[in-house]
């Protein structure tokens, strides 16, 4: 077709415009709390070009991606392909690919990749295990006209409720009861991958939806993810580690005299894990961080915002047990204790340990040891020779009382079993597992063998 030159368009200058491999598909819900998640992007997009999503995903969004993958490989899009909705490799590469194929941008608002800077790379602690979704937002959207989606929002680990009807987000059909995967076998996300039940029926439509109040702590995680979402791209020079850390040593300085280990005990943090985050061990993790700052009583948002609220009462450390007083003794009081040891020493046997006399005497072990180093040294070695003297004892009377059974089982029987043996000893409270008991029976075991008749040899 060739085009007649005019004043606006000379016919040398007009090229065709540049055309995109798959259709550049709007995201539902943009600009919005409730836009639409990377991966229902996808299952739309491959509904649109009628193919199914795993075949989409291998064969066209994976093919120029950076990552380590086989078309073989199921489990790769069963359950790592989770990971496009948060942050890290994953879902950079399949952004990126997906922006390129559809020649479109913007497509980081379908993902928390703007704070991959701040969060460990991890996203699989961000996100469900599975789709989670709202039945009274299926059921209004399929009455509305409007193909049903996954909103990002219900894919946060820490929002258990949907911000529009605030009831209970499912994760299990109704009619199979099994968890839905990221990456479905048919294009309609209100209908069971399995078994194509509905997953929202009239019951569960909003007219007869009740709103069932739901707890403070539910209500903050949708606020959570709900700021992060909405204003994500508007703060995002603030979502590096630096400025985190600047804001933790804010909190510090105001309520802990500048030390971070009183604010991670006063917060509730093990000790050196703030630290760890400021020299760059390791980034901080989406749910310590939300934690952190709900102990704060704010949002990680509005912390790295605005910083520690007005409102914010720091808990009472625990104060450090008050150090023992030092003992002051006179010549007169430290003669006596020499004289006291003295005389355990004179006895010439100790039954009780040296901390033992130590606190018969009122004071504590560590010091008698200062002031009186060869007397606590020699009651010890006393005590010790006791304590050997008293196990000679006990196994000379093992070995006798070992003896005795013995010879009193192969005098009155033919025949002496090992359990039998056994049996009998564990009566006494003694058994073959001690050298000495189990000398003494195979000595007699030995005599009784060696003293027996011989079987006569038959001719």
């Amino acid at each position: 077709m060739t085009h007649s030159p005019t004043p606006l368009w000379p016919a040398d200058e007009w090229q065709m415009p540049a055309r995109s491999r798959l259709y550049a598909i709007t995201p539902q819900g943009k600009g919005t709390v409730m836009v639409e998640a990377l991966h229902s992007l996808v299952i739309r997009l491959a509904h649109a070009h009628v193919v199914k999503p795993a075949v989409l995903v291998k064969e066209e969004i994976l093919r120029d991606c950076d990552i380590n993958y086989t078309k073989y490989s199921a489990k790769f899009v069963t359950t790592y392909l989770s990971t496009m909705n948060g942050l890290g490799k994953y879902a950079r590469e399949i952004k990126d690919s997906l922006e390129t194929l559809t020649m479109q941008s913007g497509l980081d608002d379908c993902t928390f990749l703007r704070w991959d800077g701040l969060f460990e790379y991890r996203s699989r602690r961000m996100l469900h295990l599975h789709p989670h979704w709202c039945p009274c937002c299926f059921y209004d959207w399929r009455q509305s006209g409007i193909e049903p989606y996954y909103p990002l929002i219900w894919q946060s680990v820490i929002v258990r409720h949907c911000p529009i009807h605030l009831v209970p987000l499912q994760e299990k059909c109704p009619g199979c009861h099994k968890a839905q995967p990221f990456v479905p076998r048919h294009y309609y996300l209100d209908h069971c991958s399995y078994c194509g039940g509905a997953l929202a029926g009239r019951e569960a439509g909003a007219g007869n939806a009740q709103l069932a109040p739901i707890t403070a702590n539910a209500q903050h995680a949708i606020d959570t993810v709900s700021e992060m979402i909405a204003r994500g791209p508007l703060i995002e020079h603030l979502l590096t580690a630096t400025h985190f850390w600047s804001r933790v040593q804010e909190t510090a300085d105001l309520y802990c005299e500048g030390k971070i280990k009183s604010l991670e005990k006063a917060l509730g943090f093990a000790e050196g894990t703030l630290s760890n985050w400021k020299l760059g061990r390791h980034k901080p993790s989406f749910l310590a961080f939300y934690r952190f700052a709900r102990a704060l009583g704010t949002t990680p948002v509005s912390f790295l915002l605005e910083g520690v609220p007005g409102t914010f009462c720091p808990p009472k450390l625990k104060a450090r047990s008050p150090r023992r007083a030092r003992t002051i003794l006179t010549t007169g009081e430290l003669d006596e204790l020499r004289i006291a040891l003295q005389a355990v020493i004179a006895q010439g046997v100790s039954e009780q340990p040296m901390r033992d006399v130590a606190a018969r005497l009122g004071h504590s072990h560590s010091f008698m040891i200062y002031w009186f180093g060869d007397e606590c040294r020699h009651i010890s070695r006393l005590h010790r020779r006791w304590v050997a003297s008293r196990a000679n004892t006990r196994m000379i009377a093992n070995h006798a009382l070992a003896a005795r059974i013995a010879e009193s089982l192969y005098a009155g029987r033919h025949r002496v079993t090992r359990r039998l043996i056994e049996g009998k000893l564990a009566k006494a409270d003694l058994s073959l597992q001690d050298p000495v008991v189990r000398e003494s029976v195979y000595a007699v075991r030995a005599s009784y063998l060696a003293s027996a008749p011989k079987p006569k040899e038959k001719k």
